[in-house]
């Protein structure tokens, strides 16, 4: 397994934002209870989103226009609206983020110009390792929301969060009365969504939820076979107004997509071009006959088994003093075995692992398995006060972060270059182990320890004018430990270091009018250099990767809170990354910079039409004397899988001719991207549509039948620089049809 890129185990949905009929939630304790109530009004709401509080934001509590940042919140009402399974397909509709990649790093986001670890992901704002390597695809079922933070974040969250942050937010139970809730879905490629929970009120004081849900599905591709099983537990104890205790257990199981991408081939030897989807300075492309086929071995292994236990302490002594506590704990077993890299063999020479001769002509495959045991247990306390300073309204937050993490890690692959081959018309064959080399494992246990105090204050200046501040010091100590195949220890590669990093963020919000705000910030990061720190070696680096932004932009709504809008600019730099040159290194590569434009807006025509949508434009470069590996220079090159341009839009006609009918249709748009350090390969824009209708047959029941990708346009949503032989495709045409209850 190698640690770039996420693939889409199901149909893509196509959409952008609603903001802000649905983005945004409920106060906690009321979120069912109200989704319950208003599932299916489309565009008769005139909440104003803008004033509710998204815990992605941080822990002063400010409201999202008061935020130095931009913040987007897709709320479950949209999820199930637009069907989306997973939650990387909500977090997909924010502006100018986009997802992708393969099964071997199933959490990959593209977010200003960053991808892979320079993306966080939280669940329910714990962070569990670095992303491309420990994350999951999670089923939306079980969330009440997916929020989303642009730009660095680390003084918020710690390491590993440049181009932003995802949180995905598990649905609470609710003290009114009992809730139920269910879920069935069936679609194209064999594609299934269950879900089904509940909420109920124990006593006045003490309210439980459990959800459970299951999706599978054969796979685009054929062979992929993705499924999950996701069971939730959350219990709510409100003994009195001032303390409350929150205990939830999340249980996953799931097994990945194993379609890792299609062969890139000279097209002057194969011929047979499938036309639209790249275009290649070395010639390459991919065959027609080679599109919807799986490389991968008959037996592949993706799968894991994830524990997360979680407890939530809250207490207010006084009107203006709060205290909160967060302790977790993490158990993780994952297991890869597949054929990860498709080569095509162009001229004589190449053997496999059994020395037998490789005709030009055929793919040759190699074998990796990756094995991993993660424990973790963390803790945090913060403590809130409400003051005066000089006279003027101050809101500080102080407290203290610390985790442990240990990773195990075992992993093998042949002595040769390729284990065996395969025809370049066929797919899943061959077995998947038995080459000289692979056994006994290579083992590297690695543990990460993080110590952190940190503080955020916002301080009222004016009725009109805020200035918000933070600050984060980590003193963070890595223990890299690698063995050879003989259970030696290898003190050539292996290091233990102690780093400090300390970053800060500051900006002034100011009222224009009660509902427009204007905001300017400046943040700085350190982190893990670019790669994954739990693949980084001895001499590989000796100091953090340093970023800074500067960002200003705009907030507000208009015409009595029908149209809502955002707008930021940002400008990113980067220095001292490191790139993946194996499957068990990296090296240093210069720096990146980035900056770009993303704009939103929600329009409430009338009580029946909702338009909506967003705009992103990102340039994104690499900096002078960047080099990725010895033959490559990609100084000033763009960053790969790094679209200009993207863009949503969507718009629904709720209760046509006042029937209980909802129609809706939404388009997204990728634009060209690099699919090389090198820039040789360009992968082609496009365009995806979709539509949907939505008959609410019952109070609390609706019936969705939805096609995604309605022209069938063929496209490559991912070109990992880590398997730069092949590219992932995206999902063909697809519908399905569900049914989804609440009461």
């Amino acid at each position: 397994m190698r640690h770039f890129s996420l693939s889409k185990v199901l149909p893509l949905a196509a959409a952008a934002v609603f903001y802000p009929s649905f983005s945004f939630a409920a106060p906690q304790e009321d979120k069912n209870h109200q989704q319950n109530k208003a599932e299916h009004i489309t565009v008769h709401s005139r909440s104003q989103p803008l004033k509710e509080t998204a815990a992605i934001g941080g822990k002063l509590g400010l409201s999202i226009q008061h935020s130095p940042a931009t913040i987007d919140v897709i709320d479950r009402s949209v999820m199930n609206q637009r069907g989306y399974a997973h939650a990387e397909e909500a977090a997909d509709s924010a502006p100018g983020v986009s997802s992708g990649g393969s099964p071997g790093s199933p959490a990959q986001f593209v977010m200003r110009g960053f991808s892979g670890n320079q993306i966080l992901m939280l669940r329910d704002g714990i962070y569990y390792g670095p992303t491309t390597m420990v994350n999951r695809p999670l089923n939306t079922f079980n969330l009440q929301s997916v929020q989303v933070l642009q730009g660095p974040s680390s003084v918020l969250y710690g390491q590993g969060a440049v181009g932003g942050t995802v949180d995905m937010r598990t649905r609470d139970p609710a003290f009114d009365h009992a809730h139920a809730n269910a879920l069935v879905s069936y679609g194209s490629f064999n594609t299934w969504n269950a879900g089904i929970g509940g909420s109920v009120p124990v006593t006045d004081t003490l309210a439980i939820r459990t959800d459970f849900s299951r999706t599978s599905s054969n796979g685009y591709v054929k062979g992929a076979d993705p499924h999950s099983n996701d069971f939730t537990t959350t219990l709510i104890w409100k003994p009195t107004r001032k303390f409350s205790a929150r205990f939830s257990i999340d249980y996953l199981t799931d097994r990945l997509s194993t379609y890792y991408g299609t062969p890139l081939v000279p097209l002057s030897e194969t011929g047979g071009r499938a036309g639209g989807l790249l275009h290649s300075s070395q010639g390459l492309g991919i065959t027609r006959s080679s599109m919807w086929h799986n490389y991968n071995v008959k037996n592949p292994q993706a799968s894991s088994t994830n524990v997360t236990p979680t407890l939530h302490l809250q207490w207010q002594p006084t009107e203006h003093i709060t205290f909160h506590n967060k302790s977790y704990f993490v158990y993780a077993k994952r297991r890869w075995n597949n054929a990860e890299t498709y080569s095509y063999i162009s001229s004589p020479g190449a053997t496999d692992a059994a020395g037998n001769a490789i005709a030009p002509g055929r793919v040759g495959r190699d074998r990796f398995y990756v094995y991993m045991n993660q424990h973790q247990v963390g803790d945090t306390l913060d403590g809130t006060l409400d003051f005066s300073l000089f006279g003027l309204k101050n809101r500080l937050v102080v407290g203290g972060d610390a985790y442990y993490i240990r990773l195990i890690r075992d992993r093998g692959f042949p002595d040769a270059t390729y284990a065996d081959s395969v025809a370049l018309d066929s797919s899943n064959t061959g077995p998947t182990a038995g080459f000289a080399g692979e056994y006994p494992s290579r083992k590297s246990p690695t543990t990460m320890i993080d110590a952190a105090v940190f503080m955020e204050d916002v301080i009222t200046v004016t009725s009109k004018l805020r200035l918000v501040g933070g600050y984060r010091y980590d003193w963070l100590h890595l223990d890299r430990q690698n063995y050879n195949q003989n259970g030696s220890f290898n003190a050539a590669s292996s290091f233990k270091k102690l780093y400090n990093p300390s970053n800060f963020r500051i900006g002034p919000v100011y009222d224009l009018t009660k509902n427009i705000s204007i905001y300017g910030v400046f943040t700085t990061a350190d982190d893990p250099p670019g790669s994954n720190i739990f693949l980084v070696n001895k001499g590989q680096f000796n100091r953090l990767s340093h970023t800074r932004q500067g960002e200003i932009g705009a907030k507000g709504s208009f015409w009595h809170g029908r149209f809502t809008s955002a707008i930021a600019f940002y400008d990113i730099r980067r220095t001292h990354i490191l790139v993946a040159n194996g499957q068990d290194s990296v090296t240093t590569a210069g720096g990146q910079k980035s900056r770009g434009l993303e704009w939103q807006g929600n329009l409430v025509l009338n009580p029946h039409w909702n338009i909506s949508g967003n705009v992103a434009y990102t340039w994104s470069r690499y900096g002078s004397s960047f080099y990725p590996s010895a033959g490559v220079n990609a100084s000033g090159n763009a960053v790969p899988n790094v679209p200009a341009v993207t863009a949503n839009l969507w718009a629904v006609w709720s209760r046509v001719e006042n029937l209980p009918l909802d129609l809706g249709a939404g388009m997204r748009y990728i634009s060209s991207r690099k699919g090389d350090y090198a820039n040789t390969l360009t992968l082609k824009d496009y365009a995806l549509v979709n539509v949907f209708a939505a008959w609410h047959a019952y109070k609390g029941v609706t019936v969705y039948g939805r096609i995604d990708n309605v022209g069938n346009k063929h496209f490559i949503q991912w070109a990992s620089t880590d398997y730069p032989s092949e590219v992932i495709l995206g999902a063909p045409r697809s519908f399905s049809i569900s049914v989804q209850a609440g009461f």
